[in-house]
């Protein structure tokens, strides 16, 4: 796990935002902000989410809230300013969503191509940012393992509460309620909350929260309980007590089984074993995508030679047949064989002969008395059984043992050393 741990500390920093960047994105929000400040003068521009406690990613969007801007209504100034933004040529990709719970428009801010989600009068999200911020002070451990799942989720398309996903606050909100506090190697805390998350928490019938030593609650005591839906999972919001923010979350069972998935890989000492010094353990959940490739001039410098060193290229291995091959998944559970029929086989093959051309004489001996007794019951009954006796004839014929498997599978091309990734 110390290896984990130190690769889950260069990917944090590998991640972590630029200077460059963190200018990018400053520019652009005082780009939108002098667009706001014209429309409305006398009104209050705050940033809040990701970018304000510094966990964003190179795709996170910038989440920012307008106060006291004395609309009568926030669809109202959504439109006004959807149509400021247009007219002064600062974004693009403009999309006004009025009729949701909370009516925002988004947009892509033209010189830096980033992403922005604009919303009235919700105060809840800067509230929410201080917490998270004075949380990150708190507990060294929660920024990188943040970092790190927040690529996990993404790339598995699971980070976004509008498509059942987890989101940033309720994923740190995990994250604080999981974190132990005598417990410093970052690796083992990653495993454990895959464990935890993935395969422990009874989220049927519990809630977690991080406002109080009992992390738990029964979901029923706070009427957090969905009847038609049992299965989601309940969180209590840190900012309001009442307010569940994984009740959105309905594709919960999807980021469940990826996190078992992810803790059946870590655990996995064979897997882990054959990976080899210079091979990445994170790099077995953690795949090299576009965004990653792209960071820093990676495919240029190769400045990350110690992290995610091609996990995706085969492993050298040395195989005991020809016929061996590594397959993309690794979650195999030993004590459940796959269903082969491989007793019944063997016996196949290894009978004899003449003990096959006995055994079909009885069998056809046996069916002969039978279509003769039903025969001499009743007619028509002879004549239906004589219609199985065909059915069952042609079906033997099909299956003449493993000899015709074999002669079919022998001519299929055999694939050995297929790649992890």
């Amino acid at each position: 796990m110390l290896q984990l741990h130190k690769e889950i500390l260069d990917f944090c920093d590998f991640i972590s935002p630029s200077t460059e960047e963190q200018s990018s994105r400053t520019a652009a929000v005082q780009a939108v902000s002098d667009v706001v400040k014209h429309i409305w003068p006398q009104c209050k521009v705050e940033v809040f989410g990701s970018f304000r406690t510094g966990l964003y990613l190179p795709t996170s969007d910038i989440d920012v809230v307008i106060f006291e801007s004395r609309v009568k209504t926030p669809q109202v100034g959504l439109y006004a300013l959807a149509k400021a933004l247009s007219q002064k040529g600062v974004a693009k990709k403009i999309q006004v969503i009025a009729k949701a719970r909370v009516p925002i428009v988004k947009f892509v801010e033209t010189k830096s191509g980033i992403a922005f989600d604009i919303s009235f009068d919700i105060d809840g999200g800067p509230q929410a940012a201080d917490f998270i911020k004075d949380a990150v002070k708190k507990m060294p451990a929660l920024r990188p393992l943040c970092m790190i799942l927040k690529v996990f989720l993404h790339q598995r398309e699971l980070n976004e509460v509008y498509s059942g996903g987890i989101g940033s606050y309720a994923l740190l909100t995990m994250l604080i309620t999981h974190l132990q506090p005598k417990e410093h190697n970052l690796g083992i805390l990653l495993v454990k909350f895959f464990d935890f998350y993935g395969r422990k928490l009874n989220h049927f019938d519990v809630g977690i929260s991080c406002n109080t030593f009992k992390t738990f609650f029964l979901k029923i005591d706070k009427d957090f309980m969905n009847l038609d839906r049992p299965h989601l999972l309940s969180i209590q919001d840190p900012m309001a007590p009442d307010n569940d923010i994984g009740k959105n979350s309905f594709n919960y069972f999807k980021v469940k089984s990826a996190f078992s998935k992810a803790y059946s890989v870590l655990t996995d000492a064979s897997l882990i074993t054959n990976l080899g010094p210079k091979r990445s353990i994170l790099g077995t959940i953690v795949r090299p995508d576009s965004v990653l490739l792209d960071r820093k001039g990676w495919n240029n410098e190769d400045k990350l030679s110690d992290m995610l060193t091609e996990p995706w290229e085969p492993v050298t291995r040395q195989f005991d047949s020809e016929n061996d091959v590594v397959y993309n998944w690794h979650v195999i559970d030993e004590d459940e064989p796959l269903p082969r029929n491989s007793q019944s086989t063997s016996e196949d093959t290894s009978a004899s002969p003449k003990k096959r051309k006995s055994s079909k004489s009885k069998h056809k001996s046996r069916k002969k008395s039978k279509a003769d007794a039903s025969g001499s019951s009743n007619a028509a009954d002879g004549f239906r059984e004589d219609r199985a006796s065909k059915r069952e004839a042609g079906s033997s014929k099909r299956r003449k043992g493993p000899r015709e498997y074999d002669r079919f599978t022998n001519t299929l091309p055999q694939y050995t050393h297929v790649s992890r990734w």
